[in-house]
């Protein structure tokens, strides 16, 4: 039978550095998800900003939250740490990495063509409602993270009680980061020349800004997921 580590919140000191350190990874990339923060930006810039803010953030929040509930329910420390499907959970980390880094860097050439200000896919986010706006965050949520964290949960070696801190680690930064930015935006007088300033910005830098998240979180998520490989194929 299958040790469950002890300690704070049902979690051991190696249980932390393992499990908590990949969910913040998974949460960083679900928290500055290119694709969601331009679609948060497009809706405030309707009728009611924080309003709308808050509805989108909230059907993001939803969708990510119940994904990684739902999986630790399912898959929660379902596979042995020191077996051939915790190393291939691992591999695909790296491969996502990888994937992100190679992403950064195609991201980092001139477009081809002239783009518009606002992609065409967003265009429909611009003077929505608040109910309009949640259906917007559940649509626009970011899958990514919840991947990467579903698998860290899955090869977990953590009592449930830890297993739903660590979420909360999660949750706490896929959706923090959002709100702080909508806090950031629409805490003065001025909230609709911010609005649109900011997302003028945000839209005519897309490409380094993307470009940037995905390398630098992709050599994060790489770098991970190869020093816990390692450190398996050590024991």
């Amino acid at each position: 039978m299958r040790a469950r580590f002890g300690g704070v919140g049902g979690l051991g000191s190696s249980a932390v550095s393992d499990l908590v350190r990949a969910l913040v990874i998974a949460g960083l990339v679900s928290g500055t998800q290119p694709l969601t923060i331009m679609g948060l930006l497009l809706v405030m810039a309707g009728q009611r900003p924080r309003r709308n803010g808050w509805a989108y953030v909230a059907g993001a929040l939803v969708v990510e939250t119940t994904v990684l509930l739902v999986a630790d329910l399912v898959v929660g420390a379902t596979v042995e740490p020191d077996t051939g499907p915790a190393r291939a959970f691992l591999g695909i980390r790296i491969a996502l990495g990888l994937a992100l880094i190679v992403l950064g860097l195609l991201l980092r050439r001139p477009a081809k063509q002239p783009q518009p200000e606002v992609p065409k896919a967003l265009e429909r986010l611009q003077n929505m409602d608040p109910k309009k706006s949640f259906v917007a965050g559940f649509a626009l949520a970011d899958y990514q993270g919840p991947v990467i964290a579903s698998l860290a949960l899955a090869a977990s070696d953590v009592s449930s009680s830890g297993r739903l801190l660590s979420i909360a680690f999660y949750t706490s930064l896929a959706s923090g980061i959002p709100i702080a930015l909508m806090l950031a935006i629409t805490r003065s007088d001025r909230t609709r020349d911010r609005i649109d300033s900011g997302t003028k910005w945000v839209m005519r830098n897309r490409r380094v800004i993307a470009s940037w998240i995905c390398l630098v979180l992709g050599t994060f998520l790489a770098a991970d997921a190869t020093i816990g490989l390692l450190f398996v194929n050590s024991r």
